[in-house]
């Protein structure tokens, strides 16, 4: 990516508006909206699962919570869309080069989940077509579903971006500068309305800070993920 800060501002604003387009067309339609929820869930605790051992860690077990819980969220996040869109412009100018480019590649996994999310819904929806029963989620149905929607080299683009950005959060949290800019950003931000963002930055930094190696965290993520993915699609790493 470029270092301009048009190029930032307009890459950051074109994975941020499609992934606001993914979630309002799903708050459009209530099967879609439920759907997404159920399957958004359902992952949610397929990670948990999977990953038990480091939200277990002492070491490792803020940053795999921020992963699950922030990154990957369940919770509404208009609020959050609003705060970013207000602050695009001013997080051009005052973060560095390299902060921008972990955030770019967020709202790019944080879009591409959410076209995921909906095309999974939809495919498991085709499974039991009945619209006034909620969505039953298995793991036999699940496999069929991943299947059936194919995009799997949309599925290895998310894996590879979770591994760009965590290996990336790892590398801001050993800046020292970063951190003091964070706090100095603190008053400001809430003076601003945007402090429920600059407290999910500062969540972020801390958890990865927290870390002794960042670094084997996530190539641990990454590899099972990519394991789970062998699993889901057959066997074998299709793009």
């Amino acid at each position: 990516m470029a270092k301009s800060g048009t190029s930032y501002e307009s890459t950051l604003r074109a994975h941020f508006a499609a992934a606001r387009a993914e979630r309002a067309a799903a708050r459009d339609a209530a099967v879609s909206a439920d759907d997404r929820l159920a399957v958004r869930r359902w992952q949610q605790a397929r990670l948990a699962a999977t990953h038990a051992d480091l939200l277990a860690s002492s070491e490792f077990g803020p940053a795999a919570r921020f992963f699950l819980s922030e990154l990957y969220s369940t919770e509404d996040l208009t609020q959050r869309d609003a705060d970013i869109e207000r602050v695009i412009r001013i997080l051009v100018k005052f973060l560095p080069d390299k902060a921008l480019a972990t955030l770019a590649a967020a709202l790019e996994m944080d879009a591409l989940s959410e076209l995921l999310d909906a095309r999974l819904g939809k495919a498991l929806r085709e499974q039991s077509p009945v619209t006034t029963q909620p969505l039953t989620i298995t793991p036999a149905n699940y496999e069929v579903a991943y299947r059936a929607m194919g995009d799997y080299h949309l599925r290895l683009r998310q894996i590879a971006l979770t591994e760009e950005i965590g290996l990336a959060l790892d590398k801001l949290a050993r800046m020292p500068l970063l951190a003091g800019l964070l706090r100095m950003m603190r008053g400001p931000a809430h003076a601003g309305g945007v402090g429920g963002l600059h407290e999910f930055l500062e969540r972020g930094y801390a958890a990865f800070a927290h870390m002794k190696d960042g670094r084997a965290f996530i190539l641990t993520i990454v590899e099972r993920e990519r394991t789970e993915h062998e699993r889901l699609a057959g066997g074998t790493r299709r793009d």
